[in-house]
């Protein structure tokens, strides 16, 4: 067998946030603002993910940080302002429909990526949770949040493995962790770390389509894969490993651990666990045959 390892490419570690409001929508500060915020805290890429509205991003990017269009679209349920939330990053018009297919469609054909936001979020009068039932019938979603300051994480890690393992690995389903940032006290609690080689518009675009990335509230980690063993460096103090339906294969009291994976684990992912909340979500680590 062999291990598809979404990390091998060169590339610097860059931290990215993906999911942000601003004055566009009911965000307490202007896109100029909320840029310089993550710009200061040392971030090289940044999504205005506004609701229902694609924010300007012109004059916000310079060669060492780079702002992305991006919308978060409410799919009605059974109308506006019920439904879950749709990530859609790297768009520049608002997706239109009531199917969520439809909207995640849409979002290809303008080159972007759709994901699930916040997937067990009880808002919106309960109606935002993106049920399993729901999510088993999308095709072509690229991410899902495993971390959002409003929504259970262990739930949404559950659901993001589903979403990873119906899309199979020919098409990387990344995880996020985000600030969900709309006003003050909320910057810097979750993000991803991507691997790219430029600070671009297209550089990000490439680094999440192959799962480059890995999410993040605190934790930093190199994750790879090393004599055939899927291996994990980190400053957390715990780290584990699961497979592609969600059991825990291995566990290590240390930051640093390595698995060696079967071939019935259809993929490997990692967890590390720092102190207090912090965690850290490497992308899945598919197991396939070996070619012949």
């Amino acid at each position: 067998m062999r291990i598809l390892d979404p990390y091998a490419v060169p590339g610097e570690d860059r931290r990215a946030q993906l999911h942000v409001h601003t004055t566009a929508s009911d965000g307490q500060y202007t896109p100029q603002a909320v840029a310089e915020r993550y710009r200061s805290r040392g971030f090289s890429f940044l999504a205005l993910t506004d609701h229902n509205v694609v924010a300007c991003t012109e004059g916000l990017s310079d060669a060492e940080f780079c702002v992305v269009p991006g919308v978060e679209v409410t799919v009605p349920a059974p109308f506006r302002p019920l439904g879950p939330h749709l990530g859609c990053l790297l768009v520049r018009s608002v997706p239109g429909g009531r199917d969520p297919q439809r909207l995640v469609d849409q979002v290809a054909q303008q080159g972007g990526l759709a994901g699930l936001n916040h997937p067990s979020w009880g808002g919106n009068l309960w109606t935002a949770r993106w049920s399993p039932q729901r999510t088993r019938r999308l095709r072509g979603v690229r991410f899902v949040e495993v971390w959002n300051p409003h929504s259970d994480p262990d739930e949404d890690t559950r659901r993001w493995v589903e979403v990873v393992r119906l899309n199979g690995p020919g098409h990387v389903v990344f995880p996020v962790a985000s600030d969900d940032f709309h006003r003050d006290g909320q910057l810097g609690h979750g993000w991803v770390v991507v691997r790219t080689e430029k600070v671009t518009e297209d550089a990000l675009r490439e680094a999440l389509e192959r799962g480059s990335v890995y999410a993040t509230t605190g934790p930093q980690a190199h994750f790879g894969v090393r004599a055939g063993c899927v291996v994990v460096e980190s400053d957390a103090t715990r780290v584990c490993f699961y497979d592609g339906h969600g059991q825990l294969k291995a566990a290590f009291a240390t930051g640093a651990g390595e698995y060696e994976p079967s071939p019935g684990d259809t993929f490997v992912y990692a967890e590390c666990l720092g102190r207090g909340a912090g965690r850290a979500w490497s992308a899945p680590f598919w197991i396939l045959p070996e070619k012949r």
